[in-house]
Parts: structure tokens; sequence; C-alpha cells
């Protein structure tokens, strides 16, 4: 079967459109029982072919999301409105006081990075706050924006406010990396913050570079650091969507000076990583007011750190 490829992400362009149509059943812009657009117009929606439509809504119904009725079209699994989401097959609904409000991911397949952030800086005022090892992903994901704004010509943010979290490679407490053997090594540590500088100077630079568009946006950035590495990665897009990864821990060998000195380390491994994500729930309370959902949990959790436990530094 012939499948339309984005070389770019490494992933098939129906895995895509599956991510946006998925995006749209848990933010509600379709609810429990609602009719999906048509193959065609969902084909001209994504500028796709109907083929390609037909594997991205496979993919939904294999998570139990939509449900197809012969003769009437394609809508989304739930009962009457007003009853909550139905969570994906091998999934659940997690419960809270006033109903649920999240659905867990058993289910549900990861996404990548990409698409997601395209969809953030088609907001006026665009916020990111990223915890994460080195910011790789995001500092070529954004290089590949601002490209994309500055020769398609296309108007950027008004404003954009990043804040990045990253371990302090100064720090011999960080866990990861360090010598398998054991022995505290600065070369280790300081292997990692030369990757951490470059990547998170090429992610700075690329939103500044976006100044040169006109109108110009603001751009404010501020790197901070914590005394310990992350098991994780989190982005949190416009505090209303959240997108979690997890490091993989394994031992690898590294060359260090002097001598090209070949030492094994367990480091973390997440360049590329699929991530799970989370939107803020229709019925998500303010921060006080009851129940909080994962979204703002996970925003909670970048504050509380960023506020007590992060030091800032400039790159």
């Amino acid at each position: 079967m012939n499948r339309e490829h984005d070389w770019t992400e490494g992933e098939f362009i129906y895995q895509r459109v599956a991510d946006e149509l998925r995006q749209g059943i848990t933010s509600e812009e379709w609810g429990p029982g609602e009719r999906l657009p048509t193959r065609a117009q969902l084909a001209e929606r994504f500028d796709v072919s109907p083929a390609t439509i037909n594997e991205a809504l496979k993919c939904l119904r294999e998570e139990g999301l939509i449900v197809t009725r012969q003769g009437s079209g394609t809508f989304v699994g739930g009962g009457r409105q007003g009853e909550g989401r139905v969570a994906p097959q091998g999934g659940r609904a997690a419960q809270a006081p006033g109903g649920p409000w999240a659905v867990m991911a058993e289910g549900v397949k990861p996404v990548m990075l990409g698409p997601y952030l395209a969809e953030a800086f088609e907001a006026p005022e665009v916020t990111l706050d990223v915890f994460s090892m080195t910011t790789e992903s995001l500092a070529k994901r954004v290089s590949d924006l601002k490209d994309r704004f500055i020769q398609e010509n296309i108007p950027p943010p008004r404003s954009i406010k990043a804040r990045l979290m990253l371990p302090d490679c100064d720090s011999p407490s960080l866990a990861i990396p360090r010598r398998v053997d054991g022995a505290d090594d600065p070369r280790v540590r300081q292997r990692l913050k030369a990757i951490l500088q470059s990547h998170a100077t090429m992610f700075q630079e690329a939103l500044f570079e976006l100044q040169r568009c006109d109108p110009a946006p603001e751009v404010d950035v501020e790197v901070r650091v914590v005394p310990f590495a992350p098991q994780m990665k989190l982005y949190i897009l416009n505090r209303s969507l959240a997108l979690q990864g997890f490091y993989v821990v394994d031992v690898g060998s590294i060359p260090l000076p002097p001598g090209r000195e070949e030492v094994e380390i367990y480091d973390a491994y997440g360049t590329g990583a699929t991530l799970f994500p989370y939107r803020v729930a229709a019925t998500a309370k303010s921060a006080g007011s009851g129940p909080r959902d994962i979204v703002q949990e996970c925003q909670a959790f970048f504050d509380s750190n960023w506020n007590h436990q992060a030091t800032r530094v400039d790159l």
C-alpha cells in the first residue's frame, strides 16, 4: 500500500493527521457522539488524499475514539453529551469530584513534538515551559519553525516567552550522566554541559531571529538550572497542552579528554522520543477552587521547581 510519508518528521502523514484529529477530540472540538466531517472534507482540510484520511481514521477506531456507522458517517465515541469522554481501548478515565477530568494515555498512541509546536505558534501570545536534559529536539523543531516563518513571510506571534529548566552540569549530585564505575568524573558533566549549551543557544537564537519578521515579535527567553537530572522531558505549551516523554537510561561508551579516553557511562536517551499529549480539560478548575487536571498539575510541578529549586544562568 502506498502511503504519503513526511521524511522531515520520520513518520507517515496519516499519523500526523490522526494526531490532529485526536487533538480535536480530546479538546472537545468534537464532543462525545458528535459527527466528524466527511472524508472529503477532512481530505480538503488537511490537504491530503482520501486514502490518508482512511488510514488516520483507522488508527482512531482502533483506539476506540471514534465509531463508523455505515450510511451515517463517523462519530466520536461516547454516550450522550455530558456523560464524559469514553477512554480509548486499554485506557481509563481518571475520575475526580465533579466528573472525569483527563484520559489516561495507556491506549493513546504517543505523538511527535513538531505538529503540536506548530499549533502553539499559531497563537498570538506563545508561552513555552520546558524541562529537558538538553533541549535538542526542541531546538531543532523551533529552528524549522523559524525558517518557515521567515521564508514564507508568515506573520509570527506577537510575543514569545520561553522558560527552559535544565540540569546543573556543575553539580556533582547529578545521577545522570555518570560513570558506570561510580567515580565522580567532572569531564562527564562538562560534556553534557557543552551539548546542553549548544542546543539551548540554538533554540534562543532561532527565537530572536524571528524578530527579523514584520511585525517583529517580543521575545523573552530565560534559562535556569536545577541540581538534578530530569527523568522525563516535559513541554507545556501556552499553559494549555502538556507533552510528556520519558528518558531511557542505558550504558554507553564516550571518548573524554585528554587523549579520547573511552569511558562507560550511564546516560539518558530521549532525542526524538515520542510524547504523550494532555490538554486542559473543559471542566478544569482554577487554582484553589477544586480538582485540577493533569496539565495544571504539570504546570504546578514546573512552577514549583522553577521558583524554589532553579538558579538563573546565562548561556
